[in-house]
């Protein structure tokens, strides 16, 4: 062996965030000092509730004007500055407990310093982590594995069967959030607040509630013609406001949205769609389709085994105290969902997927929606009814805590969604599932399948590609022969630990390490994970999910309330089944006990998305200085490649604006986070 043992896992550093990456890397590699990998700064994992880790961000301006525009605003904010002046951590000090602690404090006095005047809720979520993590400091060398405890409203539910968590739920101090990370996040939130101020008055005074949902954007350009940037258009519109309606949008997102990982190739239509669906297009030309590779389809099976539909907004016994008078939460906030079935078809010629057919509901009955038998406005609550069930199925909501933000703003709810969870973990194996080329292979999409508008898999692959190159030449500067990979023993500690069911439980992943080739494919599909796959589900968020009605996370009504009349529908769907951006329900507006804001959850989700989207200072192509010890010539290897993907992913979308058609940049190593660091 090259270099000292610890080398090898501190490359682990990138599986930061994915709830089930909280078991790859070993308690065992806290033994001692890890070296920087990719992107990271300890080799160490979160588990689902703490939205920590993570690369502190580089010197730069961007902090510092962003401050001066907040100032500009009217915000004092000395909380901030202090932060700003702070130094980050490093190696020798990353388990000062004294100064995590003098950081998370500052953090707290900047929250609270615009608390008052905040008008959004994700301030006191904000604020509740922090104080959280603040009263639970701990200076650990391991970490201790746990399993989940049955849900509040679900306790028969076993969840023990679901990844495993981090004892005590609060991460050792060197996984916490460096100063100016923690500027940046707050910056984030103050300077949101800022563009409310400038686009309330519009909200609360639209003459419908679809205005109302338009007006939450600053503008791009201000002044008496129109032609001056705005220096405050910290919320500015998402493509989804002027495309949100369009069949082509609905099913790119299936390729190109926060969930391209769900679509499937048809190959046998009679077993992969239901009876309804075969029975209303006709056996023959479904198969027809599916053997031209032109039949695609997304079936929301999990969803249908959920047993409460609609779930309540403040579900009991948790809210049994949180209602009027500090009685029960009034049970008259239901939110539905459903668990549809939406077949596609790909035309090669235009290089476009489009929607054939709709099946919302599950029972024998069910009618299959289609363009053509659909009234225009009908077709668009039934296709908000896919997008709804789509972003409650994701795994977004897996960081919200059960009293708050998830249960208020989800479909599912909370307990719901874990056991989501538990059924996808009950399915989960490492290589098969996290590694890309067998992930899509799994869904249908084999190398003898070439739909280029599938530009999830056609970047993600070549980033894929390129990780594998990586990983392959730094296990050859560490490791001089497979026998040294076999005879050391923190990688095989590694092995054994993430394998354990009493620790990492990971299903498919290695027991032991004999050759160089299975550690080299343990880190690219770590890597992957937790670098391009978060990025692509992550990042197109605020795009997707800004304009709520776009792809709302939860709805309100379900069809059967819905006009006859299509005229009436499309007001009927903002008044009654999109979320909240007014209410007359006092109690939903000012209890102090619900996180509910004056602008309620529309504005609230907004404000989320983006927050979750603030752009990494730390992504996959701006890393040597993290490889000067060890990896340099691998690193150097691998940003010429990473280059050349970036140079063939803006070309790409050059001729794509040129011809109106959305950009794909997500994966663009340029953008692309080396760990997951939000």
């Amino acid at each position: 062996m090259k270099f000292p043992r610890h080398t090898i896992i501190s490359v682990l550093v990138a599986s930061a965030g994915l709830s089930q990456a909280s078991a790859f890397v070993p308690a065992a590699s806290f033994a001692g000092k890890s070296t920087i990998g990719v992107g990271g700064r300890s080799a160490a994992t979160p588990n689902r509730n703490v939205f920590l880790n993570l690369a502190s961000a580089s010197d730069d301006e961007d902090e510092e004007l962003e401050l001066k525009e907040y100032e500009k605003g009217g915000g004092k904010n000395s909380g901030l500055s202090k932060l700003m002046m702070m130094k980050d951590f490093d190696p020798d000090d990353e388990d000062d407990e004294e100064l995590v602690k003098e950081v998370l404090d500052t953090a707290i006095v900047a929250l609270e310093a615009d608390e008052a005047r905040s008008k959004l809720s994700a301030f006191r979520s904000a604020l509740s982590i922090l104080r959280l993590l603040r009263s639970r400091i701990r200076n650990l060398k391991s970490l201790d594995y746990n399993t989940y405890p049955n849900h509040g409203e679900f306790p028969d539910v076993d969840l023990s069967g679901m990844m495993k968590k981090i004892s005590g739920d609060v991460p050792p101090l060197n996984q916490f959030f460096s100063p100016r990370k923690i500027v940046r996040l707050i910056l984030r939130l103050t300077t949101n607040d800022l563009a409310l101020d400038t686009v309330l008055d519009d909200v609360n005074n639209a003459k419908s509630q679809e205005e109302a949902y338009k007006a939450c954007f600053t503008k791009p350009r201000i002044g008496r013609f129109g032609i001056l940037p705005n220096p405050r258009n910290f919320l500015p519109p998402p493509y989804a406001v002027d495309n949100w309606e369009k069949d082509s949008d609905f099913a790119r997102q299936y390729f190109c949205g926060t969930n391209p990982v769900m679509i499937e190739v048809a190959k046998d239509p009679e077993t992969q769609l239901s009876k309804n669906m075969v029975n209303h297009f006709g056996k023959d030309k479904l198969q027809e389709l599916a053997d031209k590779n032109q039949l695609l389809f997304v079936s929301y099976d999990d969803l249908a085994d959920l047993k409460v539909n609609p779930h309540q907004m403040f579900p009991l016994p948790m809210n049994d105290a949180s209602g009027p008078d500090g009685g029960p939460a009034p049970q008259v906030h239901p939110k539905f969902f459903y668990a549809p079935i939406v077949a596609f078809t790909y035309d090669y010629d235009k290089d476009e997927l489009d929607v054939l057919g709709i099946q919302l509901e599950r029972t024998d009955d069910a009618r299959v929606y289609t363009k053509n038998t659909c009234g225009e406005n009908e077709w668009l609550a039934v296709k908000c009814q896919v997008t709804a069930a789509d972003r409650g199925a994701r795994r977004s909501l897996a960081s919200f805590e059960a009293k708050a933000f998830g249960d208020y703003q989800s479909s599912v709810g909370v307990g719901q969604f874990m056991q989501l969870i538990k059924k996808m973990w009950s399915r989960y194996s490492f290589f098969e599932k996290t590694g890309l080329p067998n992930e899509l292979a799994s869904r249908g999409f084999t190398e003898d399948v070439q739909i280029p508008a599938y530009l999830y898999r056609e970047d993600g692959m070549k980033l894929w590609n390129a990780i594998g190159g990586f990983a392959t030449d730094f296990v050859d500067e560490v490791f001089d022969s497979d026998e040294a990979v076999a005879s050391d023993e923190v990688v095989q500690e590694w092995a054994k630990e993430t394998t354990d069911p009493d620790k990492g439980d990971v299903k498919g992943f290695p027991t032991s390490f004999e050759d160089k080739e299975t550690v080299a494919k343990v880190l690219q599909t770590i890597m992957w994970m937790t670098s391009g796959l978060h990025a692509a589900v992550n990042f197109p968020q605020y795009e997707e999910y800004g304009y709520v009605p776009h792809k709302p996370l939860h709805l309100r009504a379900d069809l059967s309330t819905m006009p006859e009349d299509d005229a009436e529908i499309r007001e009927w769907m903002f008044e009654n089944m999109f979320p909240h951006i007014n209410t007359d329900d006092d109690w939903l507006r000012e209890s102090a006990n619900t996180l509910v804001t004056d602008e309620h959850a529309a504005i609230d989700s907004l404000a989320m998305v983006r927050l979750l989207t603030t752009p990494s200072r730390n992504c996959l192509d701006n890393l040597s200085d993290r490889f000067e010890r060890v990896g340099t010539d691998a690193y150097d290897k691998f940003l010429k490649n990473l280059n050349v993907i970036s140079e063939e992913i803006e070309a790409r979308n050059e001729e794509a604006e040129k011809a109106n058609k959305a950009p794909y940049n997500y994966l663009n190593p340029s953008n692309v986070p080396s760990s997951i660091d939000i």
